[in-house]
């Protein structure tokens, strides 16, 4: 089968279900943000209510990363349309639940069962754009469902204020869309050739570790834990360095996730061009460059260009590093691969806050800019080694 036959074989309804159907929940997360004070209040008398109000966000990201290598394997062994169904169905059906709910710990057990059905979601499409689609194809869509992410966060988060300005439960009803999303891929999601009918007699396959794999395993932890720097810290140091109020800040998100939208947009002709190593190299650096420029900012200037850089790196970043694993792993294994990178991708999220937050104290939110500047440009200089070694593997 040629690379166009294999792409036509996706319905119009289907493609909309893998732009959106995986990220639905995760955006929807992003919804709950304005209601976090109203929860606050709401729970103040709860023993550590600002630690547990925090985990309303951050339970989901926790448990990705526990239930990835999980929904990994199920996708292999079950399908990736059966995971697909069943993970909108619970991260939907649990997320809205909590409108419902009057204790704060049964959304965190609400918000623990999204995190699980996020983990579903995304390694089930994941896996199912490396089945459907092929060559050029399968890049554009890559960087067309990193793109809608991103903007999808923007509309999420207004959304999510504009409910939450009724009443704070009304955020979780953000949640639905996931819900009803699962109807449509019954309907008009397949089950891949390769998965679904694999040759008689022939020997599971396992998933292998080699230089390139672990690399990008890495690269998404990094580049995630880096990048989460400006949504958990960017406000405060904004306020300290421009007297920057929520309006600023928000605006200079969403001028941010804007970029970051057009580089995943346009990752598809980029890929045309130039290779995998070659991408990787440049965009690690912009990002490190973005970094920097926030770290060194005096005035709004810098920060704007920063911004800038950081988000046209986020739409290009991982639309890359997810096509380049698609490229190297079999499509017998592409679950379990695609549950690690979903799993290691969340915990540079969760991780920010842990490894970061005590070093702040200690030398103070610039500082924090120049490490992730650093910390991304070795990621780049590693591509760099992993290029040459490659390269020196195949002369």
């Amino acid at each position: 089968m040629n690379n166009s036959e294999r792409n036509a074989k996706v319905s119009p309804v289907g493609r909309f279900v893998l732009l959106l159907g995986s990220n639905l929940t995760l955006m929807a997360g992003s919804s709950l943000s304005p209601g976090l004070p109203a929860i606050h209040a709401e729970f103040q008398n709860v023993p550590g209510i600002t630690f547990w109000t925090s985990m309303v966000l951050t339970m989901p990201a926790l448990f990705v990363v526990l239930g990835g290598p999980l929904m990994g394997f199920l996708a292999d062994r079950i399908g990736r349309k059966p995971l697909l169904i069943g993970s909108l169905i619970l991260g939907g059906l649990s997320g809205s639940a909590a409108v419902l709910m009057p204790s704060l710990s049964l959304i965190l057990v609400a918000q623990a069962l999204v995190g699980l059905g996020i983990a579903g979601s995304m390694t089930a499409t994941n896996s199912l754009v490396a089945d459907y689609f092929a060559g050029d194809e399968r890049a554009k869509f890559m960087g067309q469902v990193t793109a809608f992410t991103g903007l999808g966060g923007v509309i999420f988060m207004s959304l999510g204020g504009f409910l939450a300005s009724f009443n704070w439960h009304y955020a979780f009803l953000s949640y639905l869309p996931a819900l009803l999303m699962a109807p449509l891929a019954m309907i008009f999601i397949h089950e891949p050739e390769a998965v679904a009918a694999p040759e008689t007699g022939s020997v599971e396959a396992k998933l292998k570790f080699n230089s390139v794999s672990i690399y990008i395993f890495m690269a998404i932890m990094l580049n995630q834990l880096t990048f989460m720097s400006i949504p958990v810290f960017i406000a405060t140091y904004l306020k300290d360095l421009v007297d920057a109020g929520s309006i600023a800040v928000g605006l200079i998100g969403a001028f941010s996730g804007l970029f970051s939208f057009l580089g995943g947009l346009i990752y598809g002709r980029i890929n045309k061009r130039f290779n995998y190593q070659q991408i990787n190299t440049v965009i690690f650096l912009a990002y490190s460059l973005g970094f920097l420029a926030i770290g060194l900012a005096q005035n709004w200037a810098l920060i704007v260009v920063g911004e800038v850089l950081v988000g046209f790196s986020m739409g290009v970043i991982p639309s890359n590093l997810i096509t380049w694993l698609a490229n190297e792993v079999q499509p017998q294994v592409r679950g379990r691969a695609n549950g690690i990178y979903v799993t290691m991708m969340f915990l540079g999220n969760f991780a920010t806050s842990v490894l970061f937050t005590p070093i702040i104290q200690v030398t103070g939110l610039k500082f924090i800019y120049f490490l992730s500047a650093a910390i991304v440009a070795l990621a780049s200089l590693a591509g760099v080694v992993l290029h040459q070694r490659m390269a020196r593997e195949t002369a």
